[in-house]
């Protein structure tokens, strides 16, 4: 569902969010609770939702630019949302929303202890529901995890695991998967994966993961089965199916994959075989693989 992942960039950053704050919508939408402040509830939702317009804005813009410099416009962003959710804050304490924005503009800061403690808070809130709470609990696993405390990001899976598996259970198994993986525990890893693809209605976006992870695994053939399930669907399997040929050999294979995936996602190819230029080092030289990288300018405006 969290950058999350080292590995997953062929989800376009969509797949490691999975859930990420897919709730935030829906409970704009649904604040028609009387406020009991000097401001109205329209002011509220409005501070809200600028807070979620900001994070969402800021979320999609990487954390430094190519010079590894910060980039202030994003750091704005998150700051003018955090002094918005303090407001909302003083004036409506203890919504679950509130602490869930908060935990994601912690996340967006890099701190990781700090998300996990407020979505903590988000949980234990009286007005957070259940498809909220499931959310949260995604979130606060990820960045437990990303702050290096994996065992406890598999006890919060694990406390939460009846309620997930009523909804998401395909993919509380695979972030399980890559958590697993990150410990060392190869073959639970692998048991987890094997879970996931056993299911023949499961999504193809989780196929596309599970073939990742199989991947990231070394199990070559159960990645290759995954891929190919999930590539009629989700075109960018076909990247990661070039990578897994080019790893046995199959040059011109992998070529022709990546073609094929380049004629309907070019700028996400582009990008993946920027930052994983070092799995494609072998072909670095060759004109076919040279055009298929090449940055394109800019399409001038009419």
């Amino acid at each position: 569902m969290a950058d999350h992942d080292d590995h997953g960039g062929g989800l376009s950053e969509f797949t490691r969010r999975v859930l990420l704050y897919g709730t935030a919508a829906l409970l704009l939408g649904g604040l028609g609770v009387a406020w009991a402040t000097k401001r109205s509830e329209a002011d509220v939702v409005t501070l809200l939702s600028s807070a979620d317009v900001q994070l969402r804005l800021a979320h999609a813009i990487p954390p430094k630019d190519k010079d590894g410099v910060e980039l202030s416009s994003r750091a704005a962003m998150i700051a003018d949302a955090e002094k918005s959710l303090e407001i909302v804050e003083r004036l409506e304490p203890g919504k679950a929303v509130t602490a869930e924005f908060q935990g994601f503009a912690r996340m967006l800061r890099g701190d990781y202890e700090g998300a996990s403690a407020a979505y903590a808070r988000a949980l234990q809130c009286a007005d957070c529901g259940d498809e909220q709470r499931d959310v949260l609990v995604f979130n606060r696993a990820r960045v437990l995890a990303q702050a290096g405390h994996r065992a406890e990001a598999l006890e919060v899976f694990a406390a939460a695991a009846a309620a997930l598996d009523a909804r998401f259970g395909p993919q509380r198994s695979l972030e399980e998967a890559t958590i697993l993986r990150q410990l060392g525990r190869r073959v639970d890893a692998e048991k987890r994966l094997d879970q996931v693809v056993r299911d023949t209605a499961v999504a193809p976006m989780a196929s596309l993961q599970a073939g990742i992870e199989y991947l990231a695994l070394g199990h070559d053939d159960k990645a290759e089965a995954a891929l190919v399930r999930a590539s009629s669907a989700v075109p960018i399997a076909d990247y990661h199916l070039a990578r897994l040929k080019l790893r046995r050999g199959e040059v011109d294979t992998s070529l022709q994959l990546l073609e094929r995936v380049s004629k309907v996602v070019p700028a996400e190819v582009r990008r993946l075989l920027r930052d994983e230029a070092d799995a494609w080092r072998s072909l670095a030289e060759l004109p076919r693989f040279r055009e298929l990288s090449a940055e394109r300018a800019a399409t001038p405006g009419r």
